[in-house]
């Protein structure tokens, strides 16, 4: 979803969320089935969560879901037989922006994804204020005008929005009766995927597998790219509303954002992150005594690159469990000193670490602001030198489908390639020079690609490349200027 308005403070669009739905038709009572789901999908979404049936019951909160649960279930009624959920990540717009959103009282609906062009699709609705101040909601509002326009036939109406939005959607909605229904956008850009727990025939739809791992339900599929599951009074029912583009995907879930337990297109993000490390350590060429995962998504990587390389790989860094904000995610934390403040709190293992040679290993350098911090730790701890490998390519440009990939300017790869013309050296160089390191070493697109197993071609790397290609190639692609916050 995307929320934008004077409080935004200029940072542009945020997204990253975690949407899931559970209808059971044995009669099991899912209420608490939605909220432990969600509690899997937390690493979507820290700053808000909620859930709402068609039951009659809704419930919103700021903050992790483990900071209002007893509230929560002290509230939510007994007998609830299906529902909707969402994780967000914004923080921007206030409660009122926590989803799911209600609409009209015709609608409630749960995002996962980006509709850049909302304000100018608001502005042609006739929406105002409130109602037009949220991608999600303004979707939900023209969901309802196209249903209606089209004698309620849902599997037109999506045809129709998917080919007037300009962006990337994966919706779990609810509608008064009690059908709940999932959609995935035409280039499946978000993943989303349908499992049973055949024990009371309860079905659950996730941003990922790991949520349905979680529920104990098997999972059947993803779904496909232009396609709508509908969980009604008549049973499971799926469409296909548009032909898949076949395209797009966003590589950065399978290095850092989706959840190591998941899969995702039938791709396992675990192994992906694996491969990921042994392939680095083919072109790592600096003399090392010990391999050290930043936490926590490069650990996969890392142990890759122990094994191929032969290097040992040590945990010798720890988050501090008994710190609130040293168990969150530093890269999904809206805030510069929030992201740093976590950052300080990943605490280095002396013995492990004093007179070595040290290989750092992360996801991915986005800002640099985790690796300078953990780098400065590493030296006092007494590293005799610090490599950092990073299993994602450079990011030198924004994100056009809502990553938190900030301007140019606040991108560490960006500055450092003005920095390198200015001064003659090499974007790596460069890198190195502002994080602390000795030396840098990244993935490529290519890297990426072959260890999750596709074409560069099928998946996104705009944020590397500065191809908006995929982007342009839907309705009414736009300049990120054009939706940043004002």
């Amino acid at each position: 979803m995307v929320e934008l308005g004077e409080a935004d403070g200029g940072m542009g669009m945020r997204e990253r969320c975690g949407v899931i739905a559970v209808r059971s038709y044995g009669g099991r009572d899912v209420g608490r089935m939605l909220v432990e789901g969600l509690k899997s999908l937390q690493h979507r979404g820290q700053e808000s969560w909620g859930v709402w049936s068609p039951e009659g019951f809704a419930f919103r909160r700021s903050g992790l879901v483990s900071h209002s649960l007893e509230v929560y279930l002290a509230t939510v009624p007994n007998g609830i037989k299906s529902g909707i959920g969402h994780v967000r990540y914004s923080t921007v717009g206030g409660e009122g922006y926590i989803q799911p959103v209600e609409v009209g009282g015709k609608l409630a609906l749960a995002h996962n994804g980006t509709i850049a062009n909302y304000k100018q699709l608001a502005k042609s609705l006739g929406l105002r204020g409130p109602a037009a101040g949220s991608d999600s909601i303004v979707a939900g509002h023209l969901l309802i005008r196209l249903v209606e326009g089209s004698g309620g036939d849902w599997v037109a109406a999506l045809a129709r929005f998917s080919r007037m939005v300009s962006g990337s959607f994966c919706l779990a909605m609810a509608l008064p009766d009690g059908t709940l229904m999932a959609a995935r956008d035409p280039i499946g850009f978000r993943p989303l995927c349908i499992g049973i727990d055949e024990s009371d025939d309860t079905y659950v739809v996730a941003s990922e597998s790991c949520a349905l791992d979680a529920l104990g339900a098997r999972m059947l599929r993803d779904l496909r790219p232009g396609e709508l599951v509908v969980l009604s009074d008549g049973g499971v029912e799926n469409h296909r509303f548009s032909e898949p583009l076949g395209k797009g995907v966003c590589s950065f879930e399978y290095v850092y954002f989706a959840h190591p337990s998941s899969v995702i297109d039938g791709v396992s993000v675990y192994e992906v992150r694996k491969r990921l490390g042994r392939l680095m350590a083919g072109r790592l060429h600096a003399e090392a005594d010990v391999v050290v995962p930043i936490p926590e998504s490069a650990r996969p990587a890392a142990l890759g690159l122990s094994e191929a390389s032969g290097i040992p790989m040590e945990e010798a860094l720890v988050k501090d469990r008994y710190l609130q904000k040293g168990r969150m995610r530093g890269f999904v934390e809206p805030d510069h000193a929030v992201r740093a403040e976590v950052a300080r709190w990943i605490v280095p293992v002396k013995r492990a670490i004093e007179g070595k040679r040290v290989v750092l290993v992360d996801d991915s350098v986005v800002r640099g602001v985790t690796a300078r911090i953990v780098i400065e730790s590493v030296r006092r701890a007494g590293a005799r030198s610090v490599v950092l490998v990073s299993t994602f390519p450079p990011i030198l440009h924004p994100c056009m489908m809502g990553m938190d990939f900030p301007d140019r300017e606040e991108l560490i790869a960006h500055r450092a390639a003005v920095a390198a013309a200015a001064r003659g050296g090499t974007l790596l160089e460069e890198i190195a020079r502002e994080i602390g390191a000795d030396s840098v070493l990244f993935s490529t697109p290519e890297d990426v690609a072959k260890a999750i197993g596709k074409k560069e071609s099928e998946l996104c790397f705009s944020c590397v490349t500065g191809d908006y290609g995929a982007m342009m190639d839907l309705p009414l692609g736009i300049p990120r200027k054009e939706f940043k916050g004002v």
